[in-house]
């Protein structure tokens, strides 16, 4: 099996961009927990751009933040099940690794 390599440093980012989705998603749900209302598209906004800024702020392009940010989220859930990247994930998971993917944060 080949040796896994991801620094401290890029585990402590994806970890802070975990803690910025996850605040995002807990805004998101008291939207959702009164009525609708007039104005509930409009109250989206801020969360969502909170959430873009956090991202940038750890250097994600703002374009690509949010895509970027899940791929290297995906990525070190990958790498710590013990592949190397997605191809390695895709060539020799089994049905257990798959499984064990999917209870990761996502």
């Amino acid at each position: 099996m080949p040796e896994i390599s991801i620094s401290q440093a890029e585990r402590d980012k994806v970890l802070r961009v975990r803690k910025a989705v996850d605040a995002y998603r807990e805004a998101h749900s008291l939207i959702h927990s009164v009525p609708w209302h007039k104005g509930v598209p409009e109250e989206h906004t801020a969360p969502l751009l909170q959430l873009k800024k956090a991202l940038v702020e750890l250097g994600y392009k703002e374009e690509a933040a949010l895509n970027d940010a899940f791929t290297d989220s995906d990525l070190l859930n990958i790498q710590e099940l013990g592949f190397t990247d997605r191809d390695d994930f895709e060539a020799r998971a089994t049905e257990a690794d798959k499984l064990a993917l999917e209870e990761e944060w996502h």
